[in-house]
């Protein structure tokens, strides 16, 4: 499988992830998050449907997406850090529990929004 094939389809993953957390994951509706995280996994399968039929502009859209999940996945990490230090901080052993969900958020998040994207673009830069 060629590194653009293996891009397009953790590409596909990644956005039935970010389309499946925001839209069924998440019990409330909030714009803020809806839509980066909606635009997030609809620039996704473009990337992926572009890089899959070898489009010329393809890898140039699949960089710009990777670099939006990488900035994306990085801001939200530190906002549940800041968060889970905050709820720690004020609210003593009972805010230890929502600190712990904040944690449990960010360590799934890392993963695919932070980690996969850094190595895509790295896959992406050597694939030229």
């Amino acid at each position: 499988m060629s590194k653009a094939r293996l891009i397009a389809c953790t590409q596909l993953l990644l956005a039935l992830l970010v389309l499946g957390g925001v839209w069924l994951g998440l019990p409330a509706r909030w714009l803020w998050v809806d839509l980066p995280g909606s635009a997030l996994g609809l620039a996704s399968v473009v990337a992926a449907v572009a890089l899959l039929r070898g489009v010329r502009w393809a890898p140039a859209l699949a960089r710009a997406v990777l670099w939006a999940e990488l900035v994306i996945g990085s801001a939200c990490v530190t906002l549940l850090a800041i968060s889970a230090a905050q709820l720690a901080g004020s609210y003593g052993p009972v805010g230890a529990g929502g600190a712990l969900l904040m944690v449990t958020i960010a360590a799934l998040v890392v993963p695919y929004l932070v980690v996969l994207p850094a190595l895509q673009l790295r896959w992406l830069r050597k694939t030229g």
